[in-house]
């Protein structure tokens, strides 16, 4: 279980222990996390555009640690080896261990994957923090992450939505003068609303000395849809992106589910079948809501949004044969 220092999601920090909260078997029935999210989460289906966060929290994170253990995700990201040795390419780091924070862990493995690197690499972890929009899924992260750790690094957690503002949680940890690493990995970036509003709610949150390393995809928006699209075709995809719709109370039964590859963006929208009542209000036949977006971006737009976020970049390394980008930055 965790122990909860000060009050989770209002500032607060959880320190992760072996427990149960790593279970990750499906829950009994779909669920939001909060009465918050649901308020949040029915005034987007109903506008018919749902942020992604909310793929990722409440039952929706089991969903996402399914299939995030699939092939078909994994086959989209950049290994933690090219994260790690790009972040060491860069040439930012102190000598001797780190103090890590990461932004959107998922459910802890490639993390995992990441600080055994660097832990090869002469740069091992003592201290590490998990941040992310879903208390759900950061437990089902830090009790993995606590199991690698074996002693050998605290674990803590801390609730933030980078998408809704900056945040003292990195302060409020940080074990003192010492540089923190800051990692947004895996392409999370390309999930958000906006990129750059988070890159700068980000910066807000930390010191001049600390580092960020960023990784995404970049590509064409000329691809082909089929190599794109590709890796969604899966039912632990579809089950992931509609979760929240079901945790809304839409039944599974009425909603077609739409993947297009378009304008250098993978969406999928859920399209309902018939007429339906949502929280009292109802939603007529062909109420078309995009629960998922995710954006393939160019090597300059990236760069681009990361400058105007206010960092100043120090490295950036494409891996060897592939449409990966790892960047590393500084406050500038």
């Amino acid at each position: 279980m965790a122990e909860t220092i000060g009050e989770a999601g209002k500032g607060g920090i959880l320190r992760a222990q072996s427990g149960p909260t790593g279970d990750t078997s499906r829950c009994q029935s779909p669920h939001f996390e909060c009465e918050r999210h649901r308020r949040a989460a029915l005034a987007a289906i109903h506008a018919g555009q749902l942020p992604l966060k909310f793929a990722y929290a409440g039952s929706a994170a089991h969903t996402h640690d399914a299939y995030a253990r699939t092939d078909d995700y994994l086959s989209m990201l950049t290994s933690a080896r090219h994260e790690a040795e790009a972040l060491l390419a860069a040439r930012t780091l102190t000598a001797g261990a780190l103090a890590v924070a990461e932004i959107g862990p998922g459910n802890g493995n490639r993390s995992s994957a990441f600080l055994n690197r660097l832990t090869s690499l002469g740069h091992p972890c003592r201290r590490y923090l998990a941040l992310d929009f879903s208390a759900t899924l950061l437990a089902i992260a830090c009790h993995r992450l606590a199991h690698f750790a074996a002693g050998q690094m605290s674990v803590d957690s801390h609730v933030w939505d980078i998408e809704a503002g900056s945040s003292e949680g990195v302060e409020r940890w940080r074990p003192g003068p010492d540089p923190v690493v800051a990692c947004l990995l895996g392409h999370t970036l390309g999930n958000l609303e906006c990129p750059t509003a988070a890159l700068a709610n980000i910066r807000a949150s930390l010191r001049p000395r600390d580092v960020l390393v960023l990784s995404v995809v970049v590509g064409r928006p000329d691809e082909p849809a089929e190599t794109v699209l590709a890796p969604y075709r899966c039912p632990e995809f579809r089950g992931a992106a509609l979760e929240p719709l079901l945790a809304a109370g839409l039944p599974e039964a009425d909603l077609d589910f739409v993947l297009r590859w378009r304008d250098g963006a993978v969406t999928g929208e859920a399209v309902l079948r018939r007429p339906g009542v949502l929280d009292g209000t109802r939603l007529p036949a062909g109420h078309r809501i995009r629960c998922f977006q995710s954006r393939r971006f160019s090597y300059p737009d990236v760069i681009a949004a990361v400058r105007d976020a206010g960092w100043h970049i120090r490295h950036a390394q494409l891996a060897s044969g592939s449409h990966h980008l790892v960047i590393t930055a500084s406050r500038g």
